[in-house]
């Protein structure tokens, strides 16, 4: 028996729903994250009650039955099934205005190819669902399936589509394991909407919690194996034989460590990170209870004969065994991201040209809205695939021959280690010159990584989706930079007893913030205009292994023709 809406308030008439779609502007015919997780319940519960049942003529019903948990019953039944019989009951309006009849601010549009179960769909719209993002347009739940829907599509850039997309903020691509959603037109004419008007176009995907769980228990058990090979290594004999050995095991977990954080921050390989990952974890397990410096050793630690430097280092080698934990957890959306991205390939044959349609007068009309823009909603999607966001920086970065391999994933293990604890620790340094009155040169530089990491907060805080990305990647390949040139430094100052009060390492700790609070603040176009240097520059920053290395030769010609044609145009303008 179907149920009825329960937040339903009241019934319309067919000519009251035709008023009411026709008074709210179409780009108002939007959704909560709530009402998604409704739907969802709903689905699930029609589902339990058999009111979704497979029909014989849909090939999509027989490949994605409603038993099926993770990916559910196909949308075109749900939406014969579930949404028109309840929409019916409500007068025929669409299953957003039933739920809002005042329509809502559309903040994202949903892009999607009806192709892909109801779970699956649901699961990666709410998953991914951008934060600062309140309502969503979604064709089957904003246009009145009961109603003739052929009407208002009758010109394209007119259409729901079309005015929704110009009102969003961002655009969701939500891919599904049969076909690529670029082999749908409607599709690709969103896609160039999208292109036209600037939007940031993401692509959805699924939650990776159990995949996510599991590389973080691998990696805390590798650094709690580490601790405990620690405590037993603790209870060897202090003799002065032992005491060097202890010295030794401490430098050598240490190089372990230090190389698997600098090639893991800059490797591409998937299976590279995650042995990386692993190693950093037990090594930097092991020295959190096992450091010791090369002179002055100590006893078990009893925080009576630990200095405040040893203390302190203690506690940012435990802050560099958290990090390898994030690097995982980066790996691991790394890996989700690139099966998303897969998925978004599948079928889809590097152009728009190819996509299909159901109604031959509306493939028509969609080629003929995209004129002569083919190529370039091509390079868009391209981006999209690439990147795994698309956005007007990244085209242009694109464009100028810089690899964009991901250059839309968030990178969060450097910046976090960065900003939060060592940030608190640099603080804590700098009051405690400031109360001891050291020198005023001293205190400046030591105030130095302290601001600069406030600013690099609220940049990060105020930057757009794609630059927020690249500062945190900035963070990360700067940090590897600066942990190669410093760390046979540091270790020979110390080795050499040279590391009390130098001020070359505090120089050094500065010199890094304010370089990268410096690339923060030019951001990727900034970086790009830079002479010389700048297409380089910006193509280590963003990019992994070889990837960091190589321009797009093929895009740099193209991006020197270009600025040879507009030079040739412009002087024979003159």
């Amino acid at each position: 028996m179907l149920r009825s809406d329960s937040r339903v308030s009241r019934r319309y008439t067919t000519l009251e729903a035709v008023a009411l779609h026709e008074s709210v502007p179409p780009d108002r015919w939007c959704v909560t994250y709530a009402d998604l997780k409704y739907l969802k319940q709903e689905v699930r519960r029609a589902v339990s009650e058999g009111e979704l049942r497979p029909s014989d003529r849909a090939a999509e019903d027989r490949a994605l039955p409603p038993s099926d948990e993770v990916h559910g019953p196909s949308i075109y039944l749900v939406n014969e099934k579930h949404i028109m019989p309840v929409t019916e009951q409500a007068g025929k309006v669409s299953w957003a205005l039933m739920r809002h009849p005042e329509g809502l601010d559309c903040d994202l549009f949903i892009s999607h190819a009806w192709q892909e179960g109801i779970f699956e769909f649901l699961s990666k719209v709410l998953f991914s669902w951008p934060s600062g993002a309140r309502h969503a347009w979604c064709c089957m739940l904003a246009n009145p399936q009961n109603l003739d829907i052929g009407a208002l599509l009758q010109s394209p850039g007119n259409s729901p589509f079309a005015l929704a997309l110009q009102a969003s903020t961002y655009v969701l691509v939500v891919p599904n394991r049969e076909c690529s959603v670029y082999t749908r037109l409607w599709c690709c004419y969103e896609a160039y909407c999208a292109h036209e008007t600037g939007k940031t176009i993401l692509i959805a995907r699924r939650s990776n919690r159990k995949e996510m769980g599991t590389a973080l228990f691998r990696t805390l058990l590798l650094g709690l194996t580490g601790m405990i090979t620690a405590v037993i290594l603790k209870s060897w004999k202090h003799t002065a034989f032992h005491t060097y050995a202890h010295h030794v095991i401490s430098l050598l977990a240490l190089c372990l460590a230090v190389a698997s954080a600098v090639a893991g921050t800059t490797l591409q390989h998937n299976g590279c990170r995650s042995v990386l990952n692993g190693l950093g974890a037990l090594a930097a397990g092991l020295l959190t209870v096992h450091w010791h410096t090369v002179h002055g050793f100590l006893d078990l630690p009893g925080f009576q004969e630990i200095d405040t430097a040893l203390a302190e280092q203690r506690i940012i080698l435990g802050c560099f065994a958290v990090c390898f934990c994030l690097m995982e957890v980066d790996r691991v959306n790394s890996l989700s991201r690139a099966e998303e991205a897969l998925q978004l390939q599948r079928g889809f044959r590097g152009s728009i040209a190819h996509a299909t349609c159901s109604r031959a007068e509306d493939a028509a009309r969609i080629h003929a809205e995209i004129g002569t823009n083919t190529e370039a909603v091509d390079y868009a999607i391209g981006v999209l695939l690439a990147a795994g966001m698309s956005t007007p920086t990244l085209r242009q970065v694109a464009r100028a021959g810089v690899g964009i391999q991901e250059a839309g994933h968030a990178e969060i293990s450097v910046p976090s280690l960065a900003l939060v604890p060592l940030g608190l620790i640099a603080t804590l340094r700098l009051l405690d010159d400031i109360v001891c009155r050291h020198p005023w040169v001293h205190v400046v530089i030591q105030s130095l990584p302290v601001a600069c990491r406030v600013l690099l907060a609220i940049v990060i805080y105020r930057s757009s989706r794609d630059e927020r990305c690249f500062i945190m990647k900035l963070m990360t390949r700067l940090l590897a930079v600066y942990i190669l040139v410093m760390f046979p430094v540091v270790m020979f100052w110390e080795w050499k007893q040279l590391l009390q009060d130098r001020p070359q390492q505090a120089c050094a700790g500065a010199l890094f913030f304010l370089t990268t609070s410096g690339f923060a603040l030019l951001g990727m176009k900034g970086t790009l205009a830079l002479p010389y240097c700048g297409p380089c520059l910006l193509q280590l920053f963003l990019g992994r292994g070889l990837h960091a290395l190589r321009l797009d030769s093929d895009a740099l010609q193209e991006a020197k023709r270009d600025s040879e044609s507009a030079s040739s145009d412009g002087s024979d303008s003159d």
